[in-house]
C-alpha cells in the first residue's frame, strides 16, 4: 500500500470499506429477520388459543386472514417504496414498533375487538422485503456481482427458515431484533435517493421484465394458496404432525436459500429464465404425487424438492428484480411483488376451496398445475 499514489490508496480503503459494510449489514439484517420472524412464529398458537377462547368461529378467522393480506397488500407497496425515499433504515423501525404494537394491543385485549391487533404489523411492517432492497444496495456500492446478491438473500431466506424452528419469547425476541437495527451501516447511495420521480411514481413497472416477474409471482401464489387448503384435507394432521412437517419446511427452506440458490444462481448465469422453469417443473410436478399418496412420508419427500425449488426461484426472481429496477425504486418494486403475492392471498384459498366443492380435488388440482 505504500507505493500507491494517494488516490489509489484512498480508493482500496473505500472498497475495503463497502466491502466490510456490506458483510456486516448483511450479517445484522439477517440476525434482526430470524429474531423478529421467530417472534412472529412463536406467536401463531397464542393467537390461536385466543381465538378459540373468545369464541371466534370461521368466518370470523377467514375475516382476519383477509382482512391481514389487504393490509399487507397496501403497506407492502408503500412501505417499500418509503424506503427509497425515506431510507431502509428507518423504515426497518417503523416495521419492528409496529410488531411490538400488535403484541402489546393482543396482549392487552380480552375480546375480539383485540384481533384487530393485527393492524399495525400487517400494515407496517414488510421488514423482510425492505431487506432485500437494503442487501442489493450494500451488494451494489461493494462492487458486487448478482450472484453475491443471491448469497446476501440466500442469508435472509436461511434466517427466515431457522426461525420457524425456534421457540423463544415472542415480545422479547421482537425487541431484540432492533439491537442489530443499530448496527446496520447505511449504504451512501441512500443520501441521493431524493432524485427522479414523485412517491408513487416507479417506472420499473412499465418495463416487461418487471411486469413478467410480477406475474409469476403471482401465479406461483395463486398455486400455493388454492393447493393448500385442499391438500390440508387429506391427512389427519395432529399439532404433532404439524410441528413436524413445518419443522422439515423451515429447515429444508433454510438450507435451500443458504447453500443452495447462490451456487445454482452463478451456475446459470445470465440464463435465470431456465433456472426459473427448472423450478416450476418441480414445483408443479410434484404436487400431483404429494396430494393423492396415501403416504406420509412420500408427502416428505415430495416436499423437501418442492421447498428447496421454491427458495432458490425466489432468489432468482429476487436477483433478476434487482437487476430491472434502480436504486431509488428498487424498494417500492419489491413492496409492489409482495402485494401481488398478497392479492393471491385473499382469492387464492376460495378458490381452490369452491374448485373442490364444485368437482373434487381434480379440478383444483389441474387449476393449481395450469397457473405453474
Amino acid at each position: 500500500m505504500a507505493s500507491l499514489p494517494p488516490s489509489s490508496r484512498a480508493g482500496a480503503g473505500s472498497a475495503a470499506r463497502a466491502g466490510a459494510g456490506r458483510h456486516r449489514g448483511v450479517l445484522y439484517g439477517s440476525l434482526s429477520s430470524f429474531l423478529s420472524v421467530t417472534a412472529m412464529a412463536v406467536m401463531f398458537p397464542f393467537m390461536q388459543v385466543r381465538r378459540d377462547a373468545l369464541g371466534c368461529d370461521a368466518l370470523c378467522q377467514g375475516g382476519q386472514t383477509s382482512l391481514r393480506s389487504a393490509l399487507t397488500l397496501v403497506g407492502a407497496a408503500v412501505i417499500g417504496r418509503a424506503s427509497d425515499r425515506v431510507g431502509r433504515v428507518p423504515m426497518l423501525w417503523v416495521g419492528t414498533a409496529a410488531s411490538l404494537a400488535s403484541i402489546v394491543i393482543s396482549l392487552c385485549s380480552d375480546s375480539l375487538t383485540g384481533m384487530l391487533a393485527v393492524v399495525p404489523a400487517a400494515l407496517l411492517n414488510q421488514n423482510f422485503s425492505v431487506c432485500k432492497a437494503l442487501f442489493s444496495d450494500y451488494i451494489d456500492e461493494a462492487g458486487g456481482t448478482d450472484a453475491d446478491k443471491a448469497g446476501a438473500v440466500g442469508k435472509l431466506g436461511m434466517a427466515v427458515g431457522f426461525s420457524f424452528m425456534a421457540l423463544l419469547l415472542s415480545a422479547a425476541i421482537t425487541a431484540a431484533s432492533s439491537v442489530f437495527l443499530l448496527l446496520l451501516p447505511t449504504p451512501s447511495r441512500l443520501s441521493r435517493q431524493q432524485r427522479g420521480g414523485g412517491f408513487l411514481s416507479l417506472p420499473v413497472l412499465k418495463l416487461r421484465g418487471a411486469q413478467l416477474l410480477m406475474l409469476v409471482r403471482l401465479k406461483m401464489a395463486l398455486a400455493f394458496h388454492m393447493f393448500a387448503p385442499v391438500w390440508q384435507a387429506r391427512f389427519d394432521f395432529g399439532p404433532r404432525d404439524h410441528a413436524q412437517f413445518m419443522g422439515l419446511v423451515g429447515l429444508t427452506y433454510a438450507l435451500s436459500q443458504g447453500f443452495i440458490a447462490k451456487p445454482l444462481v452463478r451456475s446459470f448465469g445470465d440464463k435465470v429464465s431456465r433456472l426459473l422453469l427448472l423450478c416450476i417443473l418441480v414445483l408443479g410436478g410434484a404436487r400431483p404425487l404429494a396430494l393423492y399418496t396415501q403416504s406420509v412420508g412420500v408427502v416428505y419427500a415430495c416436499y423437501v424438492p418442492m421447498v428447496i425449488a421454491l427458495g432458490v426461484m425466489n432468489t432468482a426472481i429476487t436477483t433478476a428484480a434487482s437487476r430491472l429496477a434502480q436504486k431509488e425504486q428498487l424498494g417500492g418494486f419489491y413492496g409492489v411483488m409482495e402485494s401481488v403475492e398478497n392479492v393471491a392471498g385473499m382469492v387464492g384459498p376460495a378458490l381452490g376451496g369452491l374448485l373442490a366443492r364444485v368437482d373434487g380435488f381434480p379440478a383444483t388440482l389441474a387449476a393449481v398445475v395450469c397457473f405453474y
